[in-house]
């Protein structure tokens, strides 16, 4: 099996690349709309990327999602019906929409749910009422096999787990994964014990986050900064002091602080603070210029950490500020700090600024502070950032953790 992401100007070019290099029996795992290029969403240009892969030999994806054959995807199509009838296996009768017991259902969802050819249109705001419309298409139909509790489709644990873990707030993209790879590799048995399709959830969940968490989060020995950007009122200050201290107490380094958040006093005092207790210096900087003069004078530092103004990162220009302040010579690794009390929609928007810049790792806080822990696995499944640490509260240094992937995932279910 051989797979390949391709990026092109539009998805009508990207079809034919995939077509071109991986023949026309290639398989499409995803396809979505991507910006290159520029810093922060500012100047990149909107491309699109599928992801394919060959069947030359057998085997299914590493990472198979609702999958449509390449050879019966029209590269010219801008929309299809959506009007569809399946007969039941004994029976003519339309009324009947599914097989009391069905066989090779997610096989089933998957054709169903490929484009059927109409007008022929290759402009991109076509292109993206065909993508949109097939989206639209699996949801309604994971809707209908999940609510549908007559005809008995699916698994009953099945069904509950998802419901769970909607309750949850996980996405429905998430949730078709979840659910294809459950009917893939229990196509024919409709009668599953409900503990048996529950651990199966559970490790599938692990899977994704372990994919996301790196095998260790100590800090690397050439590392010399640690900066934490993130919005205001996520809890920054404050984790930095639980890391700081953990690099004081127990690794025995020598740290520094700089903070760059002048627009607010309470956050400066509140690292002084932390500071004057551990014992280490802070500076205090207003640009650049000032920053690369801190960074000399605290030179002889194994280890500074730099907190960062907490603004509005949909303005262009703070988030210009921001690159000024972590594109350093310096040997640094960059933190994105996020709540999880905020809704998920914001989080994404955040989450697709940041993916071209040098910041990497994932910091999740205010774990304490809600019960719906579903965008953690969403962010696992979307966005290739590593999950590194999780805060559940203000005690310093305690309240912080490296991510737990079994322990999530429990509680998504309802399980811990």
């Amino acid at each position: 099996m051989k797979t390949k992401k391709i990026v092109a100007e539009t998805m009508h070019l990207a079809l034919k690349m995939v077509r071109q290099q991986l023949g026309e029996d290639a398989i499409i795992v995803n396809t979505k709309v991507i910006k290159t290029g520029g810093f922060l969403g500012i100047f990149a240009k909107q491309k699109y990327e599928v992801t394919a892969y060959s069947v030359e030999n057998d085997g299914d994806p590493s990472e198979p999602e609702f999958q449509v054959k390449l050879k019966e995807w029209p590269l010219k199509n801008d929309n299809f019906k959506s009007n569809m009838v399946i007969k039941t296996a004994n029976s003519e009768n339309e009324s009947n929409v599914f097989h009391k017991q069905p066989q090779k259902l997610y096989e089933f969802y998957n054709k169903e749910t490929e484009p059927k050819e109409k007008s022929i249109s290759s402009s991109e705001k076509n292109e993206n009422i065909l993508l949109e419309e097939m989206q639209q298409m699996r949801k309604m139909m994971m809707n209908f096999l999940l609510n549908d509790k007559q005809s008995n489709s699916l698994p009953a644990g099945l069904v509950n787990g998802i419901n769970e873990l909607k309750k949850q707030g996980v996405n429905d993209e998430v949730l078709e994964y979840i659910s294809g790879k459950i009917l893939t590799k229990y196509e024919s048995n409709n009668a599953l014990d409900e503990a048996l399709i529950a651990n199966e959830i559970i490790s599938i969940m692990v899977e994704i986050f372990e994919k996301r968490i790196p095998k260790t989060i100590t800090v690397r020995d050439q590392t010399r900064m640690i900066s934490l950007i993130g919005p205001t009122g996520v809890g920054k200050t404050t984790t930095i002091a639980k890391l700081a201290t953990e690099q004081v107490l127990k690794q025995k380094r020598k740290v520094a602080m700089i903070t760059t958040d002048v627009y607010r006093i309470a956050a400066v005092e509140q690292l002084k603070t932390y500071a004057v207790i551990l014992g280490v210096p802070v500076e205090v900087v207003r640009s650049k210029d000032e920053l690369e003069k801190a960074l000399k004078k605290l030179e002889s530092y194994d280890l500074i950490y730099m907190d960062t103004t907490g603004r509005n990162y949909k303005d262009p220009e703070y988030c210009s500020s921001i690159n000024e302040f972590i594109d350093l010579s310096i040997e640094s690794d960059h933190y994105l700090v996020l709540s999880l009390t905020t809704k998920y929609e914001d989080l994404q928007l955040l989450l697709n600024e940041f993916l071209d810049s040098p910041v990497k790792r994932l910091i999740l806080t205010k774990f304490d502070e809600t019960t719906s822990y579903g965008t953690i696995l969403n962010i696992a499944y979307k966005f290739p950032y590593h999950l590194t640490y999780i805060t559940n509260g203000q005690s310093v240094p305690e309240d912080i953790s490296a991510i737990d992937a079994s322990q999530i995932a429990r509680k998504l279910l309802g399980r811990d």
